[in-house]
């Protein structure tokens, strides 16, 4: 371990062959009422600094209060003079929700240092609780680490495309990866669930009869998105195409052609706010509308219609902070289809 490593939040330093036993003494509290643990997931974190893995740490703390897993949290640095493979073992414990008993989950962390040559797999695998599902978080650039050895190991591959740089060429050399390895792990964005309330507050839309009609007249579509979250405003619009049948037209101005034939206007409007701060269906006279403000809980959603009907109500408008947007996750089912087909309609706008 690095004499200038200084980790307190990642727990206790432990040589790699004894952390089985550094386990078990962290539940061997000599108390009437020991803690409790709890595990139903494995969960890995992979991070490439260690700054980040002490903002992961105080993360994966906060993500068991509601979800009982053993944490892997893995930091590769390659840039390492010399190969080295460093580990710690933590708890973390909250009380129960009948207030009675502290509820705890373990956290292993790893820094690997230098080359890896099959370490990863080899030293962090071997230490997953029994047969549990894997959830594997992959920050930053997938690129930088595709390794199809993974792959068979992990039930749900989570990421986050938000801030990727040429994000298309990077889907592919992912998606390249996981078709070479047979995968058949289930792929989540982050930057998807950061729209998924208000693709449920669209959807609603759609769902009721008497809109329908108004709706075919759909024409034009503007977007409101904060600064860097075009991509988030992107897979919105990609959703929009693949569950009405569209297809790209122009990408610049950006244009989408219905299965009528007939041009919808795409318009991307950056400004401050949330990642998505509104969305509007112009359909001739009629407009359906969807906004939210900054700090808001809640989606204010605007429909007007001949004649100066006029209706409003409000709608839950969902996760914003990264721990909120992985609590959505761990609700989710497996199914990518939809997004998958939406990421496919948007593609050449990467």
């Amino acid at each position: 371990m690095p004499d200038t490593l200084d980790l307190p939040q990642l727990g206790t330093p432990v040589p790699i062959g004894q952390i089985n036993r550094e386990l078990k003494k962290l539940w061997d509290t000599g108390d009437a009422t020991p803690p409790t643990r709890a595990s139903l997931i494995n969960f890995a974190v992979y991070c490439r600094s260690t700054e980040e893995m002490a903002a992961n740490t105080e993360l994966i703390s906060e993500f068991t209060r509601n979800h009982a897993c053993r944490a892997l949290l893995i930091c590769v640095c390659r840039n390492a003079p010399e190969p080295r493979v460093s580990a710690w073992v933590n708890a973390h414990c909250h009380l129960s929700r009948a207030g009675a008993k502290s509820v705890c989950c373990e956290q292993i962390s790893f820094l690997l240092e230098g080359e890896l040559k099959g370490r990863l797999t080899n030293i962090v695998f071997s230490h997953l609780d029994s047969d549990l599902p894997l959830y594997f978080w992959l920050q930053g650039d997938p690129v930088e680490d595709l390794n199809p050895t993974l792959w068979p190991w992990i039930d749900r591959l989570i990421i986050d495309s938000l801030p990727w740089t040429f994000p298309r060429w990077r889907f592919d050399r992912l998606h390249q990866s996981l078709h070479s390895a047979k995968a058949t792990l289930t792929l989540r964005d982050l930057n998807w669930t950061r729209s998924l309330y208000l693709r449920q507050a669209l959807a609603q839309f759609f769902d009721a009869p008497d809109y329908l009609a108004h709706l075919s007249h759909l024409r034009a579509v503007q977007i409101q998105h904060a600064p860097g979250y075009r991509s988030t405003a992107l897979l919105l619009v990609g959703w929009l195409s693949a569950q009405l049948g569209w297809r790209l037209k122009s990408p610049a101005p950006l244009l989408f052609e219905s299965a009528e034939e007939k041009a919808i206007a795409i318009q991307l409007d950056e400004q401050p706010g949330p990642a998505l701060g509104a969305c509007q269906l112009d359909c001739g006279p009629a407009t359906f509308g969807l906004r939210r403000q900054t700090g808001e809980r809640y989606l204010h959603a605007d429909i007007a219609l001949p004649g100066g009907q006029r209706f409003q109500h409000l709608i839950p408008a969902g996760p914003e902070t990264t721990l909120e947007l992985l609590d959505e996750e761990m609700t989710r089912g497996a199914r990518q289809t939809v997004y998958l087909r939406a990421l496919a309609a948007i593609t050449p706008l990467l």
